[in-house]
């Protein structure tokens, strides 16, 4: 009798219903909660310390009058077309950087330009400043999605989104630039950026527990089979 309960202790088959078990609710622990919640949005440029810099400035940067710095200001052109709530590049080309002084994963970006200028430009991103992912070609047009009224009371821009497929989804980025396309007919205005995004996320410490534990019980029932 021993030697029979011996054996069946040893039997794969004795333990194939407990596997069948374990398996997959070792596996359902392992990966349970690993989905993440929806990550909340920020709007990115009302963080502190996001600056915006340029490779040029009509009347020179770090001067009050299209300045790289404006196009965070909020303003929006409701002042009007004063040179004091804008960028202008001064030359048929030119860029502005968006530095949002960390990593996050891009929602929807927002630009305020000045009726009628179509303005061509490309936007792009960048993680690290290093390697940077193209996100459109395009120009300003009236745009009614745009959320502020700009100047003249005006919606004219260009809008970016996930949520409709004008932006690639999972982009991530430190840093945006927007470039005057060659050939524009007009020289480089922006009047404001808006950018929103969230957190990249990374599991929860309560996460990778639950992932250990079901694989912890995935190693037990391999020992046992073997």
């Amino acid at each position: 009798m021993k030697n029979i309960q011996k054996a069946r202790r040893r039997s794969p088959l004795t333990h194939a219903p407990l596997l069948s078990r374990i398996r997959p609710l070792a596996l359902a622990l392992a990966f349970a909660g690993a989905a993440p919640a929806a990550a909340q949005a920020i709007e990115l440029t009302d963080l502190e310390g996001v600056e915006a810099t340029a490779s040029s400035c009509y009347l020179g940067c770090g001067k009050a009058r299209y300045d790289a710095g404006n196009i965070l200001d909020g303003d929006y052109g409701a002042t009007g077309n004063t040179g004091l709530n804008a960028w202008n590049s001064g030359v048929y080309g030119g860029h502005v950087d968006l530095d949002l002084t960390a990593v996050f994963v891009l929602d929807r970006i927002e630009l305020y330009g000045v009726s009628p200028y179509y303005n061509p430009f490309t936007l792009s991103v960048s993680a690290d400043g290093l390697g940077w992912t193209m996100v459109a070609v395009a120009g300003y047009g009236v745009e009614p999605d745009l959320p502020e009224a700009g100047v003249d009371g005006v919606r004219y821009g260009a809008v970016f989104d996930v949520a409709d497929g004008s932006m690639a989804s999972g982009l991530n980025a430190r840093y945006l630039r927007y470039s005057v396309n060659a050939g524009s007919p007009q020289w480089g205005y922006l009047v404001e950026i808006d950018v929103q995004g969230h957190v990249p996320t990374v599991p929860e410490p309560e996460t990778w527990v639950t992932m250990l534990a079901g694989l912890g019980l995935l190693g037990a029932a391999a020992r046992r089979r073997a």
